[in-house]
């Protein structure tokens, strides 16, 4: 009876490996997720550079035809005010449209020169954004790269072996111990536990002198009577 508690305690272990590598490498697989999430924002990044100098650029050449249009239609009244045979308050209506006019042209202007200057500002920073961006996808791809080549390393190296030892030492149990082993197992993490000082390992609570007594004899498999576990002793 020893050894078949060995043989659970053993697959016990094997599937505490199990745990462990698979957590390893779900967190691999979250890692590859990341940083290919940093790859597709970095070139956001700098796709959402390159749109705010398309709209500068767009405002920019909105503001100058709108300029344009101003200084044209100045011309007209100026035109129309030198040449033209009007009555007094048409004249003094042509005035009033022109400095009207002139005052809005001189914002527009003053907009379109801190326009241009955003422009340079932008282009300068969109350029460097380019030229940064390479360089960082490149160390990125490669760590997606060596992050993939781990996961899969881990899944058909590690991990298969451990889960055909696992399944080994399965089919030696006899079905009955494995099937208690899997229900228990269904509850705890490590259904198999050791009496240390007359306490059971798992649930931490003190079992009777019998059932240590039972234990140490090793003629039967014996459960803790407050959880079930299968105990062992040191």
């Amino acid at each position: 009876m020893l050894s078949l508690t060995k043989q659970l305690l053993d697959l016990q272990q094997a599937d505490a490996m199990v745990h462990e590598v698979t957590a390893h490498l779900e967190r691999l697989v979250v890692h590859r997720r990341q940083l290919e999430t940093r790859v597709v924002q970095e070139r956001a990044s700098v796709a959402a550079l390159r749109d705010a100098l398309q709209k500068l650029e767009l405002d920019s050449r909105a503001s100058n035809l709108e300029v344009d249009e101003l200084d044209a239609r100045i011309r007209a009244y100026q035109e129309r005010l030198d040449k033209g045979i009007i009555s007094f308050k048409e004249m003094e209506d042509l005035r009033t449209k022109i400095a009207s006019e002139k005052l809005r042209m001189n914002r527009l202007e003053d907009e379109a020169l801190g326009l241009m200057s955003s422009i340079e500002t932008a282009r300068a920073g969109l350029a460097q954004a380019q030229a940064d961006l390479a360089p960082r996808e490149l160390h990125l791809q490669a760590q997606v790269a060596d992050t993939a080549r781990e996961i899969e390393e881990t899944e058909k190296g590690r991990l298969a072996d451990l889960r055909n030892e696992r399944a080994a030492l399965a089919a030696a149990a006899p079905p009955y111990a494995l099937a208690q082993y899997e229900a228990l197992r269904a509850t705890f993490s490590n259904p198999v536990a050791a009496i240390d000082h007359g306490t059971c390992g798992g649930c931490k609570i003190r079992v009777s002198a019998n059932t240590v007594e039972r234990v140490r004899a090793g003629r039967e498999i014996v459960t803790c009577e407050h959880c079930s576990r299968i105990l062992f002793s040191l």
